[in-house]
């Protein structure tokens, strides 16, 4: 079986600059390196193997996870969490456009939220895989579930609460489709249910879909398409 492939598109500049930044570093290399021999491993195996301190270690993980070369899971070992790190593909493909890499300067800041929006919804993934997407949500949580420095945590999370349209838009794709494979919804409590989100995200996206056109409720909640 061939292995999934990771793309990183000539829309996102400031990832495809993190990459080629990493190609050059020295540590972060030698880290991917472990990844690659010994699959999951914990940043402190990393610090012993690589005989560096673990802040350090800890630093270079976050920005291999902003890149979107690494990913952490997080496990319940003997009562305590433990944060594993892996390699998100061992084969990734850059698609650049010099016209736009090597003048990212006119369009950082464009970039920047385009990056913090990547990270929004992968943290939005993930939580919907586990426990659910909750109604509230805390940059602690954002930096424990993505494994990044708390300050990026901080805008993830105001991007969540500020660009709430965004999010929606994300979501009502997905419960568009869920309406046209079934038919029909029974209503508000089982549409959260098959989307693993807070009631709350399931009102706004049934609102959303509503505004657009693309379905109706019923008196009875019944959600159809229109």
């Amino acid at each position: 079986m061939n292995e999934d492939k990771l793309v990183i598109p000539e829309d996102r500049p400031l990832a495809i600059r993190r990459v080629l930044d990493i190609l050059n570093s020295g540590p972060k290399l030698s880290i991917l390196r472990i990844l690659l021999d010994h699959g999951e491993v914990t940043a402190k195996e990393i610090a012993d193997k690589l005989k560096i301190k673990l802040p350090t270690v800890l630093s270079h993980l976050s920005d291999l996870i902003k890149a979107g070369l690494v990913k952490v899971r997080i496990l319940d070992v003997k009562g305590r969490k433990v944060k594993k790190y892996s390699l998100v593909s061992k084969k990734f493909i850059l698609n650049i456009d010099l016209s736009i890499l090597l003048h990212l300067e006119e369009y950082e800041a464009e970039e920047k939220l385009k990056e913090i929006e990547y990270l929004a919804i992968q943290y939005i993934n993930l939580k919907r895989k586990k426990e659910g997407l909750p109604l509230t949500i805390s940059a602690r949580d954002v930096a424990k579930e993505l494994g990044i420095d708390i300050n990026t945590a901080i805008e993830v999370t105001d991007f969540i609460n500020t660009y709430t349209d965004k999010i929606i838009n994300y979501l009502s794709s997905e419960a568009l489709e869920l309406i046209k494979s079934r038919g029909k919804i029974s209503g508000l409590r089982e549409l959260a249910s098959l989307m693993n989100v807070h009631h709350y995200w399931i009102a706004l996206i049934i609102q959303d879909l509503n505004n657009k056109g693309f379905i109706k409720v019923l008196n009875d909640g019944t959600i159809t398409l229109s």
